[in-house]
């Protein structure tokens, strides 16, 4: 209104004026933004089928985001917020941010105002700078050794199908919440920012600093036949393999695990060739590095001379040492071990580095037993057992003696079975011992006493009670039958009369027992009545 007052200009004629006057328009927002930074940043694969993202997502089979060590950049579930471009070997794409590592969670090295390390350049992941240069003594924050110098895990199908990976790689990453997305073909490596006050080109590290090297020094059992990854007797099938710096001979391969056999299944053989037939104890060497992950399930398939079997190990368990698969019979040639990362911890690393054969001698018998009488119809199950250290058990015998004064009899002889059915008893009871047999012809000797007896046996409800024993306890005992008037005592049975448990042991082809003599006729008062007076049983 002053304005107007002062020069009288007609309030119409004023507008005119105003809108005459030429006003500058703001530049697009585009141009007020430069380009976002990108880094060359060692990439591993992500896998982990199944498992859950910092930010709730379940990781799909070939699924496409990123993971960066650290929380600030985190999308939100299933969001879009924080993005980066990925280029490698001519091939582009942009993903989201939806997972925290590898290794650190604190470590936004893409930042100009970096939240920690802020000693090493921006755009170098303290990952890199530990496993390159020994940063923080080689360890992450957690306190664990770096074993690669990744700055970002990529999901399969980015990986896989997206850039074209076949195995962990440098990989251009363009980080586009710090500018504008340069597009395809557009992104160029910025060199990291130098740390403030420190030279733009250090000078080289001294000599004196050695590279780094294996962060192991296995050495191979005395006395042992090893097969080691890339070596004579190693086949190995499946692409992409990755390989750490630890192991015997200073490296090894692992692959992640699987459960999926169709989607980039691995597996590898270890063949030796033996000095002589015999046994040998299979050790397996875990490196400690390669992978965030080491599976706890990694299974063996271990072919002998005496069959194939299967044995699961903890790998994580035993990472950085030799463990033991076992003792098997070896020929010279024909045995093997084989190993795949198929397995139910899709995602951990399995490792496959060496395998040895250590010969073992065999000098100790082994220990067997009757485990177990069960009362069975008429009759007993005997069930019998053992352990031998080195070669196991190959055969048992079995000896009885009826009870209470018979002589041992053989019941069994070199049979592989650990129970059969003794019997009928007729009333009778028996005792029963058994010695083993192992692998390298060592024997048992007899036990001087019975291991069991059918006194002793378990009866289950609904059968038969055991038979009164052969000595029982004296509880006011009536007088005996023969010293009554006219009582006489039970005739003796005819010698061609079958013993007890006879005809099932014929059946079963069982050498039996002869039949116990019975007892001079010159000591009936000592005898208990009718105790020895029938033969038979077994």
């Amino acid at each position: 209104m002053l304005f107007c007052k002062r020069f009288r200009l007609p309030a119409v004629l004023l507008l005119i004026v105003l809108a005459a006057i030429p006003v500058q328009a703001a530049p697009p927002s585009h141009e007020t933004r430069s380009l976002a930074p990108t880094y060359r940043i060692f990439a591993t694969r992500e896998g982990l089928v199944g498992q859950q993202t910092a930010n709730g997502h379940i990781i799909q089979p070939r699924d496409r985001f990123v993971a960066l060590p650290s929380w600030r950049n985190l999308s939100s579930y299933q969001g879009y917020e924080y993005q980066v471009r990925l280029t490698y070997n001519g091939r582009t794409t942009v993903v989201p941010v939806w997972d925290v590592g590898p290794w650190n969670t604190n470590d936004n090295y893409w930042s100009p105002n970096r939240e920690n390390y802020r000693d090493l350049p921006v755009g170098v992941p303290m990952a890199q700078a530990a496993y390159l240069d020994g940063y923080n003594g080689g360890l992450d924050e957690f306190g664990r050794r770096i074993q690669s110098p990744n700055g970002i895990d990529i999901a399969d199908g980015t990986f896989w199908d997206d850039l074209g990976m076949t195995g962990n790689d440098w990989v251009d990453v363009t980080f586009l919440w710090l500018g504008e997305d340069p597009g395809p073909g557009g992104a160029i490596p910025s060199d990291p920012v130098p740390v403030p006050d420190q030279p733009a080109n250090p000078a080289p590290a001294p000599d004196t600093d050695p590279a780094p090297g294996p962060v192991d020094n296995p050495r191979v059992p005395s006395g042992a036949t090893a097969v080691d990854n890339g070596a004579s007797g190693y086949d190995a099938d499946g692409d992409a393999w990755e390989t750490a710096n630890c192991g015997l001979n200073g490296s090894h391969d692992w692959v992640a695990a699987t459960t999926d056999p169709a989607q980039n299944a691995h597996s590898a053989t270890w063949t030796p060739e033996l000095t002589r037939a015999g046994f040998y104890e299979v050790q397996v060497y875990i490196p400690p590095c390669g992978g965030e992950q080491t599976t706890d399930d990694a299974r063996y398939q271990i072919t002998h001379a005496g069959g194939t079997v299967d044995r699961s190990l903890d790998q994580a368990a035993q990472a950085g040492s030799w463990a033991a698969l076992g003792t098997y019979r070896f020929e010279r040639s024909g045995g093997r071990i084989e190993l795949s990362n198929l397995g139910p911890a899709a995602g951990m690393a399995v490792h496959f580095d060496a395998i040895a054969w250590l010969p073992v001698t065999d000098n100790g018998a082994p220990d067997a037993s009757i485990t177990n009488i069960i009362r069975q119809g008429n009759g007993y199950l005997i069930q019998w057992g053992g352990e031998d250290d080195v070669s196991g058990i190959e055969s048992y015998d079995v000896q009885l003696r009826q009870l209470p004064k018979g002589g041992w009899r053989d019941w069994k002889r070199e049979t592989g079975e650990t129970e059969d059915w003794f019997g009928p008893d007729e009333g009778k009871h028996f005792a029963f011992r058994v010695r083993g047999r192992d692998g390298l012809g060592n024997e048992e000797p007899w036990p001087d006493e019975a291991d069991m007896d059918t006194t002793q046996a378990e009866v289950p409800e609904g059968e038969a009670p055991l038979p009164p024993t052969a000595t029982p306890k004296p509880v006011e005992p009536e007088p005996p039958a023969a010293e009554e008037p006219g009582a006489e005592l039970p005739p003796e049975e005819p010698a061609e009369e079958p013993e007890a448990g006879e005809t099932r042991a014929e059946e079963s082809g069982e050498e039996q027992p002869p039949a116990e003599e019975p007892p001079p006729p010159e000591e009936p008062a000592t005898a208990e009545p009718g105790a020895e007076q029938n033969t038979g049983g077994g």
